[in-house]
């Protein structure tokens, strides 16, 4: 699974790239099955470990996993390789 910092980095984009995409794709994508949200005070061992990896930006609080076939679908995007929408 990525991050969005995993992702913006992969691709060059500024901090929010991977984020914004993300938002463009969210109607269409399920929680648990393309991406999981991690919340504080439910997923801090995990959180603590993707920051203790630097996989994620330092001031986010709710962090964003993406599964291989939507990280995929999003880098694509970030590199401007598939129209919006697909």
């Amino acid at each position: 699974m990525k991050t969005f910092r995993e992702l913006d980095e992969a691709t060059g984009q500024a901090k929010g790239a991977a984020f914004r995409a993300f938002k463009r794709l969210e109607p269409g994508l399920r929680e648990g099955q393309d991406f999981l949200l991690l919340w504080p005070g439910r997923d801090d061992t995990l959180i603590g470990e993707l920051r203790t990896q630097d996989r994620v930006y330092r001031n986010s609080v709710n962090i964003v996993l993406l599964d291989d076939a939507l990280a995929e679908r999003l880098l694509k995007h970030l590199s401007g390789s598939l129209e919006p929408g697909q």
